[in-house]
């Protein structure tokens, strides 16, 4: 595939234009991989990608977006006000709480057992929508081992396998929505068991405020977890995190999920992105895509706040804590680009990059090159390669989940058809910069981004 970039001059008054030049697609990719205009922030933890400086990476970017300064700021205006309506209200935020919290007692007196509820997901994280569903676990190390052939003769538990475990997960449930199916002042209308991969029940209910009066209806799904560690968890705490440091972010994110499922990047149920791995190319673009970063690396600066896997993670984990220490000052002056412009940037790096020799590594704070095992490759000194583990070793894309061992980009099936989607969008932004394109093709605006309609 091939892309023309053009663009125009004033000289003595009269408008020349500059030879069309023809940039292969080897050429834009090229970008991503010289490591010899990639920046070590190491104060932030991160090292920027060298599309941030290559000239057909950031810097084309932002000169599109100083051309068309007036479209981004009307367009950045639609997607702030678009956010202030659908962003979660605290009054639902709070009715989930409360419905978690009236589950919570309910079900340690039924099963009377040690136990406690916690929300995940975009509920906890500063990015939740109104009327999202709330992600509910129910969290009890051993409640899964509750007969006396899981015991050994020494006295240590035995390992449930993968089936015996989904197994007991999915009698558990059962017990639980016979609790709920009789508690009547939980407000559920609806509770169905899903015996998927991941077993769990869904709920559905009216709920109440009893502050403002407010009623809405609550979509809840209750998952169940016997370990210690809970992912779910440490993941809401890492992108709760992100949320505090910069107010573009939670926006920016949202803005991105709701495109993503008009441009056909995001639905896993179609082999592409699910919500959290859209997350996570946020993140990254965030962290590495610019010259100056908006986001560090969070578990890089703060290894004993934030989990950085099953072994290394915080005892105790409050999504409302402010940090142990201050962000340390970059020693750069902040990168002023709108939500708008960020977004348009973001499209703009994922239509060059090639994810399936690349991987997104958040909690490195890189982008480092996909290594494989027959080619005889070492990780060398400033990870610049990373090998895939044996799990993900066949999958068209992975990307480095920064808590736990799965691959987030584990549903993409075929990276360049996704590539497209996001590529189809930069064009739609690039035609302004074509006379005769831009006599038909208008600035896109929120409605043609989102597929939404105006109230």
């Amino acid at each position: 595939r091939q892309r023309v970039e053009s663009s125009s001059h004033m000289v003595a008054d009269a408008p020349r234009e500059e030879p069309v030049r023809q940039l292969s697609r080897s050429k834009i990719e090229a970008a991503h991989k010289q490591r010899d205009l990639s920046i070590d922030l190491r104060i932030w933890a991160i090292v920027s990608s060298p599309w941030a400086r290559h000239e057909l990476g950031f810097p084309k970017g932002l000169k599109f977006i100083r051309k068309h300064q007036e479209e981004f700021d009307f367009l950045n205006k639609e997607i702030h006000l678009y956010w202030e309506r659908i962003r979660q209200p605290d009054w639902e935020y709070r009715c989930k709480i409360e419905f978690k919290n009236e589950m919570e007692k309910l079900l340690k007196e039924y099963l009377k057992r040690p136990l406690r509820l916690v929300i995940t997901g975009s509920t906890v994280t500063g990015v939740g929508t109104a009327n999202s569903d709330a992600d509910i676990c129910l969290c009890s190390p051993g409640i899964l081992h509750p007969i006396a052939r899981d015991i050994s003769h020494d006295g240590i538990t035995l390992m449930l396998n993968k089936d015996e475990k989904r197994r007991r997960i999915g009698l558990l449930l059962r017990h639980c929505k016979k609790a709920l199916a009789k508690a009547d002042h939980l407000g559920l209308t609806k509770i169905q068991f899903v015996d998927a991969q991941i077993p769990l029940l869904k709920m559905e209910g009216r709920r109440v405020d009893k502050e403002t009066g407010n009623t809405f209806i609550i979509d809840a799904d209750l998952s169940v977890s016997n370990e210690v560690f809970i992912s779910g968890l440490h993941n809401s705490h890492l992108i709760k995190g992100y949320t505090k440091i910069d107010a573009r972010f939670a926006p920016l994110v949202t803005f991105i999920k709701k495109w993503a499922v008009v441009a056909g990047v995001k639905d896993p149920q179609i082999r592409r992105f699910n919500s959290y791995a859209i997350t996570l190319l946020t993140i990254h673009f965030l962290q590495c895509g610019l010259p100056r970063p908006v986001l560090p690396n969070l578990q890089g600066l703060y290894p004993y706040f934030y989990a950085l896997d099953e072994n290394n993670h915080p005892d105790r984990v409050d999504l409302n804590e402010e940090l142990p220490e201050p962000l340390p000052d970059p020693g750069l002056p902040q990168i002023g680009l709108s939500v708008a412009e960020l977004f348009y940037l973001f499209v703009s790096y994922y239509s060059t990059i090639d994810l399936r020799t690349s991987v997104i590594r958040v909690k490195c704070g890189r982008v480092s090159t996909r290594g494989t095992k027959e080619r005889g490759e070492h990780i060398d000194s400033d990870e610049n390669v990373c090998y895939p583990p044996d799990y993900a070793a066949k999958s068209e894309v992975f990307i480095e989940d920064p808590i736990d061992e799965h691959n987030p980009g584990r549903t993409v099936d075929d990276w360049e058809m996704v590539r497209v989607c996001f590529s189809s969008t930069a064009l739609i932004f690039d035609r302004m910069d074509n006379e005769e394109s831009a006599m038909r093709f208008v600035f896109p605006n929120i409605n043609l981004l989102t597929g939404t309609v105006d109230e």
